[in-house]
Parts: C-alpha cells; sequence; structure tokens
C-alpha cells in the first residue's frame, strides 16, 4: 500500500486534520503502529491508547474531534472507522496477496469438453472435468477439482484443494477454502436386513453469491433435490452441513457448527461455535443459537438461545447460575430430611 492519508480521507469519506501529504506503507495496531502505517479507533474507549500512538494516520469516529485537539499527529474522522479501515486492509491485501495471472497452468487436466470464461486461472495439479463451467475472472487453484457438469461463478475463488463435485453450483464471487468439499454424499442409510445399506444421493449443492466457506468444511449433496447456501452466508472453518439442509442469506456459522439432514434456516440467523442443529427442524429469521447449544426442536424468529436444550437466553443463563448452587442445595435438603425423620 502507497497512500496518503489525504487518499485514506476519500477512502473513508471523512474530513481530515493534519498532514494530507502524508505517506502511508502499511496498516497496523494502535501499540504497534509506526509514522508509515495507518491505525483506527474503534471506540472512544480507546482513546488514550490512540493519543500515545504513533501511527502516521488514525482513522477515529466523528464526535472525538475534541479529544484530539492536541494531537500532533494525522486523523481522518470518519463514521465507521472501523469499515474505513477494512476498505484500506482491502489495498494491501491485493498488493500483498495478489491474485494469479490468468491462464491454464501446463499441470493442470481440463477436459475439451469444460467451458471456461475470459481471464480464468486454473493451477497446477487442478482438474476440470467435462461439463463443467468456470466463469470470466474465476481463480481455480492448485490441486482442485471441479467436477462434471459442475458450474462455478464469474469471480469466485477456490483456494488449493477445494473440490466442487459433479453437478454442484457455485455463485458469482465466492470464496471457498482450503479443503472444502462441496457435494459429497449425504449421510443416508436404511437397514431392511439388519445391516446398513446407502440410499444413492443424487442431488447437488447450490451455493448463492458472496459466500465464503471456510477451511475443511463438508456440505453434501441432497439426496434428491438441493442443499442450499444462501446468498451473502459466511461459513467458518470445520463446519458440516448435512444433505437437504436450506440456509438463507446473510446467515453466519461459526465453526464446528453441524447441522443435521433436512433442516432450514432462516435469513440472518447466527449458529456459533460446537452448535449441534437438529434433523427436519426450522430456525427463523434473525435468531441466534449461541454457542455448543443443542438444538432439538423448531424455533421461531428474533430469539436468542442457550444450552443444551436451546431455552431461551435468560432462563439458560438462570438454570446455569443455580447449577453451580446444587451440591448446597442437596446438602440442605438431606438436614431437613434428617430432622423430618424422612
Amino acid at each position: 500500500m502507497k497512500l496518503t492519508a489525504s487518499d485514506i480521507a476519500r477512502l473513508a469519506e471523512g474530513d481530515l486534520k493534519g498532514d494530507g501529504e502524508a505517506q502511508l506503507f502499511g496498516a497496523a495496531q494502535l501499540d504497534k503502529a509506526c509514522e508509515a502505517d495507518l491505525a483506527f479507533v474503534a471506540d472512544p474507549a480507546m482513546l488514550p491508547a490512540a493519543l500515545a500512538s504513533r501511527a502516521g494516520c488514525l482513522l477515529a469516529p466523528r464526535g472525538t474531534e475534541e479529544a484530539f485537539k492536541d494531537f500532533k499527529g494525522t486523523v481522518v474522522f470518519t463514521k465507521n472507522p472501523k469499515y474505513a479501515f477494512m476498505l484500506a486492509l482491502r489495498l494491501v491485501e491485493q498488493e500483498a496477496r495478489p491474485l494469479p495471472e490468468p491462464g491454464v497452468h501446463a499441470a493442470a487436466v481440463v477436459s475439451p469438453k469444460a467451458s471456461l470464461g475470459e481471464k480464468v486461472y486454473v493451477g497446477p495439479c487442478a482438474v476440470i472435468e467435462e461439463g463443467a463451467v468456470i466463469g470470466a475472472g474465476a481463480v481455480i487453484e492448485a490441486q482442485c477439482y471441479v467436477g462434471r457438469r459442475a458450474k462455478i461463478g464469474a469471480r469466485t475463488r477456490l483456494y488449493p484443494g477445494v473440490k466442487v463435485l459433479d453437478g454442484c453450483e457455485v455463485g458469482i464471487e465466492v470464496i471457498i477454502h482450503s479443503g472444502t468439499v462441496i457435494g459429497s454424499d449425504g449421510f443416508g442409510y436404511t437397514s431392511p436386513r439388519g445391516t446398513h445399506e446407502k440410499i444413492p444421493q443424487l442431488g447437488k449443492v447450490v451455493v448463492e453469491d458472496k459466500v465464503e466457506i471456510g477451511a475443511n468444511t463438508a456440505i453434501d449433496r441432497a439426496a434428491l433435490e438441493t442443499t442450499l447456501i444462501g446468498a451473502g452466508t459466511k461459513i467458518d472453518n470445520l463446519v458440516h452441513i448435512a444433505h437437504n439442509v436450506k440456509i438463507g442469506k446473510n446467515c453466519l456459522i461459526i465453526a464446528l457448527a453441524g447441522i443435521a439432514g433436512s433442516t432450514t434456516i432462516g435469513n440472518n440467523a447466527i449458529i456459533a461455535g460446537q452448535a449441534g442443529i437438529s434433523d427436519h427442524i426450522t430456525i427463523g429469521d434473525n435468531t441466534v443459537v449461541m454457542a455448543k447449544t443443542g438444538v432439538m426442536s423448531s424455533l421461531g424468529p428474533n430469539q436468542i438461545v442457550f444450552g443444551h436444550t436451546a431455552r431461551p437466553r435468560l432462563q439458560a443463563m438462570k438454570v446455569e447460575a443455580l447449577l453451580s448452587k446444587l451440591p448446597e442445595m442437596h446438602r440442605t435438603l438431606n438436614k431437613i430430611k434428617k430432622q423430618l425423620g424422612l
């Protein structure tokens, strides 16, 4: 990154105080920033650290101008400093981790019956099967696999080792991190003779636009129809989403969560780390399932639940507080029983 403080002010749509020609070459935390770095102040509680920072330019929230009146450095006051800092980090990322130049590596295997759009990159040892469609500007990195009739949208990026299996569809500007498998068979068996016999999984997975999926996540294909990941949803590392699941738009699914088959999750829901969601239930829009919660029955919209049986959060917290008092309550109960001769 090579920007001036004035460039940052324009990027942040903010008001500049100080030297607009100050040169910035990187970004850092407040306590580690030097004169060539950009840093940000998330809220007024960080003001003491900000005033002591050596950053070449600070992003600060509007309304804190008075606190910086004697500050000798350069400050950009903006509505959302954290968001403005993120926009600057995107510029840093473009230089530090640039996309590969378009082209098909000599060690890639691309079927002549596959369709590649303009400016696609296919890395070494990647395999693209017949009937696959790769959209313009997509990046298919080393050792990726795109199965027969699979579709990868424009400007989507598959990091090394991603597998998108036969017939699955990935939308536009999706990011899928290493080790993830899209379209593995759903876990479906029947046992008519005392042994487990596999039910063929003939459906697919559809990942809509601007989804991000973390490393080593598995999303199973539907038995007959579609496992769906809605647009804008972000999925962390090490998540399992079973067959026939429908996840709405703009959801957050955090690491180690597991969602069992044929469950539907509404828009803007949050499923926190290590939560377990049972099969064939519905979770409403805007509902939050807190970490390590087990959900065994459907939940309506706009709820926050916690605990092994997914109680409302406040009720669950009261239960947890009471659990620590159980030994004392047990001793008291035994004393009362002795006094009563029971």
